[in-house]
């Protein structure tokens, strides 16, 4: 059987991805016993040894995913394909080579695990994530989970990546997109829609790309769709050109026409740009510290002070270089909120928050996370609002930050004290925060240290 082979150009080299190849998937409905599974994968090209051919230069390789459960194997797919090249110089680093297989299985929870070997050189590959096959109902409005894909392409022949209305949807197993890839496209199935009279024989869907804080990026209204039945299904193509690099969530939402009842789909994603993928490679891959001297250990180590343990800060202290190294290396993994995914999701946003940090509160003389509103965004993240008060005879410019997810509700006042722009923290309500209850003095434009009544 001809195998066609899809390569892909995507901006992130091999060098910069935790894993040797990404794995993803997506869980569909299949009957009232089994879910079907797409196991999706993307493997850099040049892991492979091309060896010369008749027809050139030629890659063989085998693949065997694996689903299980109870150390026993539950379903094996296995299948092997070539790629061929006219000359070695045709192989770079951003080359990609997308691919799927389709397995059955009874609801539960497995590993999936997927083993590459290429043939040339015999090296072997192996990596592994979680699978939940979940319940779907047979009664009320659910949905599938979201696939998301690099490219959507009409066809003629049907093949592995071919579904409904003979588009190729061509998955991006690395959930990576950037500026060679601005466009990130949706897919999934929607089931249990309401076969009912004529006034009912629609439904609505929207489409919403947010950030780590839940707020909206990208975001279209209502769409009305005519029912196609008891089944939908869903393909959205959406620009990322406006994304700064960072993680996402893409959110689907569908509800029954005249229904306040929406059923809800959430795929995160990546955005790596060029001007910015530093950010993405110091959180995909392990960052290689050998050869930091003890100085810039420190360095490093310094934001990250604001999320030490006290036993952690004693210990980095007390170490010699290589077991500052040790510390740096090993800090975010006993903090990683979902060891499944290739990304760190905790040191990503902190990655996020001192690159943002350092952009917006930078002066002369200090670094933004060393300011007092640098040390808070770094610590908390986004405030839910803030208040701007500018200067005016009776105050000095000041910001009061709200958060109101933090310790039932909290606040911070910061009083730009000298004049020249630099905001000070004078007053929280957080624990382990200044608290000054007399902090309105500090915005009379004649204020000095001394506490009201006491000058």
């Amino acid at each position: 059987m001809k195998v066609t082979v899809y390569v892909l150009l995507i901006l992130l080299s091999l060098s910069c991805t935790a894993a040797v190849f990404d794995l993803d998937h997506a869980v569909f409905r299949g009957d009232r016993e089994n879910d079907v599974v797409e196991v999706y994968l993307l493997i850099p090209r040049n892991l492979f040894e091309f060896n010369e051919s008749d027809d050139g230069y030629r890659s063989n390789v085998f693949v065997r995913v694996a689903l299980v459960s109870d150390d026993s194997v539950r379903q094996l797919k296995e299948w092997s394909f070539s790629d061929r090249i006219d000359n070695l110089d045709q192989i770079t680093n951003t080359q990609k080579i997308p691919d799927i297989t389709t397995l059955t299985v009874p609801k539960g929870e497995y590993r999936i695990i997927t083993v590459i070997m290429d043939l040339n050189s015999q090296k072997t590959y192996r990596e592994e994530m979680k699978l939940n096959a979940r319940d779907f109902s047979f009664d009320q409005l659910e949905l599938s989970d979201i696939q998301l894909s690099s490219q959507i392409a009409h066809t003629n022949e049907k093949n592995k990546f071919s579904k409904y209305f003979n588009y190729d949807i061509i998955p991006n197993a690395s959930n990576i997109y950037g500026e060679q890839n601005p466009m990130i496209y949706a897919f999934c199935e929607v089931y249990n829609l309401t076969e009912k009279p004529a006034e009912n024989q629609f439904y609505q869907v929207r489409y919403t790309i947010t950030d780590l804080n839940d707020n909206i990026m990208v975001q279209d209204g209502w769409m009305q769709k005519t029912k196609p039945g008891k089944s939908a299904v869903e393909i959205k193509g959406v620009s990322i050109s406006t994304l700064r690099s960072g993680l996402y969530n893409f959110k689907v939402e569908v509800k029954e026409e005249n229904s306040e009842t929406v059923v809800v789909g959430n795929k995160r994603f990546y955005v790596a740009k060029n001007d910015q993928d530093k950010l993405l490679q110091e959180t995909l891959a392990e960052i290689n510290l050998a050869g930091m001297s003890e100085e810039q250990l420190d360095e490093m180590f310094d934001p990250l002070k604001y999320y030490a343990t006290d036993k952690e800060r004693r210990s980095y202290r007390k170490a010699n270089v290589d077991g500052k190294r040790n510390i740096i290396l090993n800090f975010w993994k006993g903090r990683d909120p979902d060891p499944s995914t290739e990304i760190n999701e905790a040191q990503f946003s902190y990655q996020n928050r001192l690159q943002y940090v350092n952009e917006q509160f930078r002066t002369h003389q200090r670094e933004g996370w060393k300011t007092d509103m640098g040390r808070i965004y770094l610590i908390y993240g986004e405030p839910s609002e803030i208040e701007r008060f500018p200067s005016s005879l009776e105050t000095k410019p000041y910001q009061i930050w709200y958060y109101y997810e933090i310790e039932g509700g909290v606040y911070f006042v910061f009083v730009d004290k000298s004049g020249f722009g630099l905001m000070e923290l004078v007053h929280s309500t957080a624990r382990n925060e200044l608290q000054d209850e007399s902090w309105q003095r500090w915005i009379r434009p004649t204020s000095d240290s001394s506490p009201s009544g006491f000058y």
